[in-house]
């Protein structure tokens, strides 16, 4: 486990290239308060975290499997992450941020992460407060 990365992974890439072609710019490891979102678009103050699907449980999502041979620790890793990822988003919600999570999956397919990209696009234009993840399907 060691070997996986916390930060430039491939859908973090993947949605930086997008957004970058888009024509946002952004600066990477930017911080707010102490909370380090994947990547930060200031002059929009919107947050926008790229997610695994397995570590941070994406529910109903088929790369968020679990074996039943999961030891507790690993069971409350996978159950703190979740609870991490709320606060950090109700925290960042009461600052006056707009967050949006892109999930692991919505990288996979080139014409969902398209519709995705150009959803992502309207809403960080847009006044709405927050991006649903919806429009695209789970694997």
């Amino acid at each position: 486990m060691s070997g996986i990365r916390s930060s430039n992974t491939k859908p973090e890439i993947i949605v930086r290239k997008a957004l970058h072609k888009s024509g946002y710019r952004f600066r990477l490891d930017s911080n707010i308060e102490k909370i380090k979102p994947d990547v930060v678009l200031r002059k929009y103050k919107v947050a926008i975290f790229v997610h695994g699907c397995y570590w941070h449980q994406h529910e109903g999502c088929k790369l968020a499997y679990s074996d039943r041979n999961y030891s507790e620790k690993w069971k409350k890793k996978f159950s703190d992450n979740v609870n991490r990822d709320k606060n950090v988003t109700e925290t960042l919600f009461l600052e006056g941020w707009r967050v949006a999570v892109i999930w692991e999956c919505a990288t996979r397919e080139v014409r969902v992460f398209e519709l995705l990209i150009k959803q992502l696009d309207d809403w960080i234009k847009s006044e709405r407060s927050q991006f649903f993840e919806s429009s695209y399907k789970k694997i």
